[in-house]
Order: structure tokens, then C-alpha cells, then sequence
């Protein structure tokens, strides 16, 4: 079969090539893939900034942002069957308590794999196996959005965890920021307008036409847009007022800590963004530290998402298609065939999400018990 893999470590070595065709076992499931969503995380690992391949092995297949159908089940399985569209989770527990009870998202002891990143082979290929714990069973009316589910849990995440940290007080927020306009910005934004009724105001980068997609996202939403080269991040207060909620998706340090410091009192700062290897940034630790303090502020690290978050982002993609008709599919701006990976790598600036099709017809066999 046909897989995208990388050499972790070597700048620019994604490669499509032959790989065997993936065996499962009675306890597993054979998926073929429909959709793989490209990201930041793939062009770093083809970047050489990290990745690891699976012990013993020396390429890495990429791709987390998943969308496949079940095409064989093992004997033992009973889960799913035939036909069935599945997404897979990304990360793989350790041994961990908080492993143990389905929450590898928050594994305490950093001993884990995560598929297409960490250890483990991903999705961009034309088939992988998995387990029927990791697979979240997609109802059909959401095909076409399928492959948004994965980068939607991170933002389910975000706003679940943001809000719980909060119970230890009353709070009742009013105006949220999303800084980072990419896939999870976008989603993020969704979240807080249609499930919590927030002002939310998205920040990003580019100075958009108001017919550009992102801008007609945010604003369908009752969202507003706002460019950092219009409205720099320190000045989002004065302009907008308190800020009660943060969600961070730049990954850039200097975006972090100027959202650290226009924070509202009692505020939450959840950063999603993961700052590449080569970053570096002089920390103000004397002033940011000062208003965390005294500003009663939380700063919350979010990563990776556990299943109940997949659940739960299924949960509401019916309510944003009631509310928001035809919104979703407006994120995938750009659709290419598995061969042109190099394309949809290079190319994810200029789009919201792009999406790598499969469509291999290969047969592949049956694990020998």
C-alpha cells in the first residue's frame, strides 16, 4: 500500500512510497482511510524539528487528522463492523493512573506513543489498524466533516478544561479572545460562540477582505475579526474590553506572553499552541508573574484529547450544522489526492484546512492468529 513517511530528524524527507499492507489480529480493525487533514505538526515533523518512529524502525508515518471506514473486523471484535466511519484518537496510553482510566491526554509520566508523531505510525496512508477503544464511530450526515473531528476535540478540550479550572470561584464570562485563525483558532471560536455564548473576538496575522473565507466564518458566527497588524495584541483591551478567557493557538512565545499580560482579573490563558524548537523568546518573568498574582489568573497548558472529547465534539457538530447550515465543510478549503502531499504540506498557509484523499483499492489480508 501507499504511505506518506518521514526520516525523523532529516529536513524535508516525507516521502510516498510502498509500504506492506498493515496485518490485523482477531482484538483488532482494519480501516481504509478516506481523509487525512494536514497541519502544522506534519510540516514540522518533515521539517526535521521532531518525530519519532516506532521502536525499531526507521521511518515514521505521518498523519493524526483522520477519517476512515471499517472494511474488516476481527473475530473478536464486536464494536464496530463493515462500513462503519471511524476516526481514530491520536494518543496511546502509557501506564500511568490517569492512562489507566481512558485520560492519556493527561498522562503524568510522559510514557506514551501518539500515532503519526510519537512512536507510532499514522493515518496518511491507505490503510491502518487499530483497536476498537481508539475509534470513534462517526454517524454518515457527518462525512464530509469528518476529518475536523480530530482538531475539534482539541478545542472541546480547551473550553471543557478552562471552565473546570474555574469552579474554584464564581465566574461568569463575557468576552473570550482565540488568537490564531488556522483550524483549531476557527473551531475554538465556534465552541465558545454557539455552547457558551461568549463576545468572541479572533486574532490573526493577515489583514483579510471581508469576503475571504476566515472572515466570513468568524462573522457568520457573530464573531469579529481582527488583524495583529491593525490592532496589536496588547492594545485587544482597550479596544474590545476585559478579557476573560484566552485560548492561545499561534504556538509563537511572544503571542503567549502578551496574552499572559492583557488577561482579565480572575481570567483563564489556555495555550494550545506549541512553540517550535527553534523559537526563542526573552521572558518578562518579573511582570508576567506580578500580574498573574495579582490578578488571580490561570495559565492553563492544554495538549492532545482524550476520547470523551471525541465524543463530545460528535456531540455538537449536529448542533453547529443546526445553527450554522453549511458552516463546517467551509473549513476544508482545499482537497488534493495522496500523491500531492508535498502540495498540501507547503500550501496549509494559504488555506484553512487541507485535506489529503485516499483511494486505493488494495486488498490486504488477514493477521495469521
Amino acid at each position: 500500500m501507499r504511505a506518506v513517511s518521514v526520516t525523523p530528524g532529516q529536513k524535508r524527507s516525507a516521502v510516498l512510497r510502498e509500504v506492506p499492507a498493515p496485518l490485523y489480529g482477531p482484538q483488532e480493525v482494519l480501516v481504509r482511510v478516506i481523509d487525512v487533514g494536514v497541519d502544522a505538526t506534519d510540516a514540522e515533523i518533515d521539517e526535521g524539528l521532531y518525530g519519532e518512529a516506532p521502536p525499531g524502525e526507521d521511518v515514521l508515518i505521518i498523519g493524526h487528522e483522520s477519517l476512515g471506514r471499517v472494511e474488516r473486523v476481527g473475530t473478536a471484535v464486536r464494536e464496530l463492523r463493515h462500513g462503519d466511519l471511524v476516526v481514530a484518537t491520536v494518543r496511546r496510553p502509557g501506564e500511568c493512573l490517569n492512562c489507566r482510566i481512558g485520560e492519556s491526554d493527561m498522562c503524568r509520566d510522559g510514557d506514551y506513543t501518539e500515532r503519526g508523531i510519537r512512536g507510532a505510525h499514522g493515518f496518511m496512508a491507505d490503510y491502518y489498524v487499530d483497536r476498537p477503544e481508539f475509534l470513534v464511530r462517526l454517524p454518515p450526515a457527518f462525512r464530509a466533516v469528518g476529518v475536523l473531528l480530530e482538531p475539534l476535540s482539541i478545542a472541546e478540550k480547551a473550553v471543557v478544561q478552562s471552565f473546570a479550572v474555574q469552579r474554584r470561584l464564581r465566574w461568569e464570562p463575557k468576552r473570550a479572545l482565540v488568537l490564531g485563525a488556522g483550524p483549531i483558532g476557527l473551531l475554538a471560536a465556534l465552541v465558545l460562540r454557539t455552547l457558551r455564548g461568549l463576545e468572541v473576538t479572533v486574532v490573526g496575522r493577515e489583514v483579510l477582505e471581508a469576503s475571504a473565507p476566515k472572515h466570513e466564518i468568524v462573522r457568520r458566527i457573530g464573531a469579529r475579526y481582527v488583524s495583529t497588524l491593525a490592532v496589536p495584541v496588547l492594545e485587544l483591551p482597550r479596544r474590545f474590553g476585559a478579557v476573560d478567557l484566552i485560548i492561545e493557538a499561534t504556538g509563537h512565545p511572544q503571542v503567549a506572553l502578551d496574552a499572559a499580560q492583557i488577561l482579565g482579573r480572575n481570567g483563564v490563558l489556555c495555550l494550545l499552541g506549541i512553540p517550535g524548537r527553534d523559537e526563542t523568546a526573552l521572558l518578562p518573568a518579573a511582570r508576567l508573574i506580578r500580574g498573574l498574582v495579582l490578578g488571580n489568573q490561570v495559565v492553563l497548558g492544554s495538549v492532545n484529547a482524550s476520547r470523551r472529547y471525541f465524543d463530545l465534539g460528535i456531540q455538537h457538530l449536529g448542533e453547529f450544522e443546526r445553527r450554522w447550515p453549511g458552516l463546517l465543510p467551509r473549513l476544508i478549503t482545499r482537497r488534493l489526492p495522496l500523491e500531492d502531499f508535498r502540495e498540501a504540506l507547503e500550501s496549509r498557509h494559504e488555506n484553512i484546512k487541507v485535506v489529503l484523499e485516499g483511494g486505493s483499492r488494495e486488498e490486504v489480508g488477514e493477521q495469521p492468529s
